[in-house]
């Protein structure tokens, strides 16, 4: 690829006296501007990456793959049983109860979703039944409830405490309509790691929902359907549906990717914007390169001269200034990735030491919905940014590498 002249006339270009030298203020801004500008892409990507694998696995941890609804409200155990008959090893059935209600205590109160799991549901849901951190799974048949660690600190709740339950369904009586209450009793706090669920949801035995809805024994009113590749949810749905027409015509069935179609397209979308805008960082960065190249070729016109005289080809500028350009990015790629990826796979530390210092919660879990910063590194689209940014610095040195070559050695020379 170089000829012996030409990789000494690099050397000599790139390693020279410091008064002549390219590594000098503007090589030295490049290097730090595309330096920042890869890692920083590498970071935001692998944040980004992170947040939507630990929503996406934690949305599904404790909503199922596949809801079936019914037009009329209700599920009987008809239904269920014979969706159980047919099913096959990819997935797994759960019907429940899922209803809003108001929780009060004392003087405080909060609205909740109430999801109502047979026992040895629950004890099939791993999500749940690993993440109790006090007391235990409600037993069956007890007016008895698990609750979220922050609805527990929000109501100021321990496990054994009373608690009563409100639902939207009310009574008639003499003085009118009257909303239904229970009483219940606190067996466990759950922590999903979640913030949107463990402050807002609580489990509880069916026949305890069953009999505030007045819904008939042994029905349901959703199941849920937890596949084993949640990547081939259309074709399983697909499936379904065909079973449900045969079973029961009241039956329809929603995808997790239906219901959170908005919030999925959201994230991919602010990820490719954010991979344009930071892009542009090594755009600007990669100004520096032409200007730092313009000013040394003009520096060097006396030398390009003196070369051109004795022979050197244009081809053979082209190329040694192309590279010294294309060696200034790859210093400022190769630092940044190394940043980047250091930065992404330690992010979890960063974000501690920096809260502990300045006493400031920067990943509020009330606005982001996670208790921690989430990280995954893709190695992909770290080489993918490292070719990007390569590509951008080679193009930002062909006009100077370019404007070298049509240097005229004979007005250099007679002007000087």
């Amino acid at each position: 690829m170089y000829s012996t002249y030409e990789f000494l006339l690099l050397k000599r270009f790139l390693f020279s006296k410091k008064t002549d030298g390219y590594i000098s203020v503007f090589s030295w801004f490049s290097i730090i501007g595309i330096m920042i500008g890869v890692a920083a892409i590498i970071i935001v990507m692998s944040v980004m990456n992170g947040f939507r694998e630990e929503f996406t696995m934690r949305l599904l941890g404790i909503n199922g793959h596949i809801n079936i609804f019914s037009t009329t409200k209700e599920i009987n155990i008809e239904s269920v049983q014979s969706l159980k008959k047919i099913k096959n090893s990819s997935y797994s059935i759960f019907p429940l109860i899922e209803t809003q209600a108001l929780l009060i205590s004392d003087n405080n109160s909060k609205g909740v979703y109430v999801r109502s799991y047979e026992k040895e549901d629950i004890n099939n849901k791993n999500f749940l039944k690993e993440k109790i951190v006090r007391g235990k799974i409600y037993s069956e048949n007890k007016n008895e409830i698990i609750i979220g660690y922050a609805l527990a600190n929000r109501l100021n709740l321990d496990i054994e405490d009373k608690i009563k339950i409100a639902i939207p369904k009310s009574d008639k009586t003499i003085f009118g309509q009257i909303p239904r209450f229970k009483t219940l009793i606190i067996s466990g706090i759950f922590n999903i790691g979640m913030y949107e669920y463990d402050s807002n949801f609580i489990f509880s035995d069916p026949n305890v929902t069953r009999k505030l809805l007045l819904l008939k024994k042994e029905s349901f009113n959703q199941i849920e359907i937890e596949t084993k590749n949640f990547d081939d949810i259309v074709e399983i749905q697909k499936e379904i549906n065909n079973h449900l027409i045969k079973i029961n015509k009241d039956l329809f069935s929603v995808s997790w990717m239906e219901s959170n179609s908005s919030l999925i397209n959201a994230l991919k979308v602010e990820k490719n914007v954010m991979f344009l805008i930071l892009t542009l960082i090594i755009v600007v960065a990669s100004m520096n390169i032409i200007s730092g190249l313009i000013i040394f070729v003009k520096e060097k016109n006396k030398d390009i001269g003196i070369l051109k005289t004795i022979g050197v080809s244009n081809i053979s500028l082209i190329k040694i200034f192309m590279s010294v350009g294309l060696i200034i990015g790859l210093i400022g790629t190769l630092l940044g990735a190394l940043f980047g990826i250091l930065f992404s796979l330690n992010i979890q530390s960063i974000q501690n030491i920096i809260e502990n210092l300045t006493n400031i919660d920067l990943f509020a879990k009330e606005v982001y919905y996670l208790s921690s910063l989430p990280s995954k590194l893709d190695l992909f689209e770290v080489l993918l940014v490292v070719l990007i940014s390569l590509i951008i610095s080679l193009f930002s040195a062909v006009f100077p590498a370019y404007r070298s070559s049509k240097i005229d050695p004979i007005n250099i020379i007679k002007n000087d």
